[in-house]
């Protein structure tokens, strides 16, 4: 610590990032808030390469912040006990992203109706009621506001680029159109056309605003919208943190739990390639990983020298095992790994998803208990897991040399 210190001081910029698997902790939230306090001891918040917070969107109160994990497990749990007569699901793949124990697909069997407006034919889609195919975003009207990484004020538009190739509906229009056959109170709270007119209404308090553009009525705005991508508050609208509320709070200084006895502490990643929905598109499967270079599978990354010591080789099929689940999946011995960490991950592993995915890898959110750190999300880098050797074999397909790019002995084949 006193070296680090000393880094931060004697550096003529210093900056602290908390990594991921840092947030992904049981003391995640202290540890943000202990990285944000030395940045403050450093005096770099409002500078040049220092801390600054991006502007809110324009219409700021037209959003609300997604769901934690602990939130979630709360909205499970009403679901279980029937207090959801109606789900409908858009734009994610609960049944696939969240971990098993957390029980969401009992807890599907106890809503009445599921309605899902999936793009394509995923594990919730395939357990729903009723399926409304949405349009694929080449397809689809929409906006979005930029949460992170911009120094204007962004809402940010889009528009369709082909024509849909299939008998597809944009969500709202689906609703939309339901409600105006219902009538009464749902046909007021809904009084758009389409979805097209219910996005002018969300633009209607830009018109006239002083920014990238400016129209008179809704009509032109809507024209210069699309044309421009967009619209933001011209000149750099960043935010300060403030140092005094940054050194003045109180850390709980604590050190992580981590669930379970196993040997090894568990890391799930996002597969920079396939990610969260990739998996159904051969030409993402495909692509190399940028660091191991496998393709069309999952993988266990794990230290040459912790591997030597158990006596697995690469390839070897292994069972890691926690205590909330277990999956199985040919080992990569990587040498920038710690000795007591495996890594893999996440994106494949489906049950549905079409045929380039399903039954291709394995799920590591299956092994991920219900853990959580100070800001109620799931502390996924907190499982240990224990590894076993399955007696089987199952050659990765590679784009490097099978004797690795590290060499023999560095987790290159014998």
């Amino acid at each position: 610590l006193e070296k680090i210190a000393g880094h931060v001081v004697e550096a003529q910029s210093p900056l602290a990032i908390p990594g991921g698997n840092a947030l992904g902790q049981t003391n995640g939230l202290s540890t943000a808030e202990a990285v944000l306090a030395l940045n403050a001891l450093a005096d770099n918040f409002g500078k040049p390469g220092g801390v600054t917070l991006s502007p809110l969107s324009p219409n700021q109160d037209e959003y609300h912040r997604p769901a934690n994990a602990q939130e979630i497990t709360e909205f499970i749990a009403k679901m279980k006990s029937g207090g959801v007569k109606v789900l409908f699901v858009h734009g994610v793949n609960p049944m696939f992203e969240l971990p098993a124990s957390l029980g969401f697909a009992d807890a599907l069997g106890s809503v009445s109706q599921v309605i899902s407006f999936a793009t394509f034919p995923d594990e919730t889609a395939i357990a729903s009621d009723y399926v409304f195919p949405d349009h694929h975003g080449l397809e689809a009207w929409g906006y979005q506001r930029s949460v992170t990484g911009t120094t204007h004020s962004v809402l940010s538009g889009a528009q369709p680029v082909v024509s849909p190739s299939y008998d597809t509906r944009a969500s709202a229009d689906v609703l939309i159109a339901a409600a105006q056959l219902a009538g009464g109170n749902l046909a007021e709270a809904l009084p758009y056309t389409d979805e097209v007119a219910f996005i002018q209404s969300k633009l209607t308090s830009l018109v006239g605003s002083s920014g990238s553009f400016i129209a008179p009525e809704i009509n032109t705005f809507s024209s210069y919208f699309q044309q421009h991508g967009g619209w933001w508050i011209g000149g750099s609208s960043t935010d300060t943190p403030s140092a005094a509320t940054a050194l003045g709070k109180t850390i709980n200084v604590e050190q992580a739990e981590f669930a379970g006895e196993g040997e090894f502490i568990f890391v799930p990643f996002v597969s920079p390639t396939i990610a969260e929905a990739g998996a159904n598109k051969p030409w993402l499967q495909e692509l190399p990983d940028p660091t191991t270079t496998v393709m069309w599978n999952t993988w266990v990354e794990m230290n040459p020298e912790t591997a030597h010591h158990h006596g697995i080789e690469n390839d070897d099929v292994l069972e890691i095992i926690s205590e909330a689940g277990s999956v199985e999946a040919p080992v990569y011995l990587y040498p920038a790994i710690r000795p007591d960490v495996i890594a893999m991950p996440f994106g494949q592993g489906h049950t549905a998803y079409g045929r380039f995915a399903q039954g291709r890898g394995a799920n590591p959110v299956n092994v991920l208990g219900l853990h959580l750190n100070g800001a109620g999300d799931l502390a996924f880098a907190g499982m240990r897991v224990e590894v076993k050797k399955t007696g089987r074999k199952q050659l990765l397909s590679r784009l490097e040399s099978r004797i690795g790019v590290y060499g023999e002995g560095l987790g290159g084949e014998h």
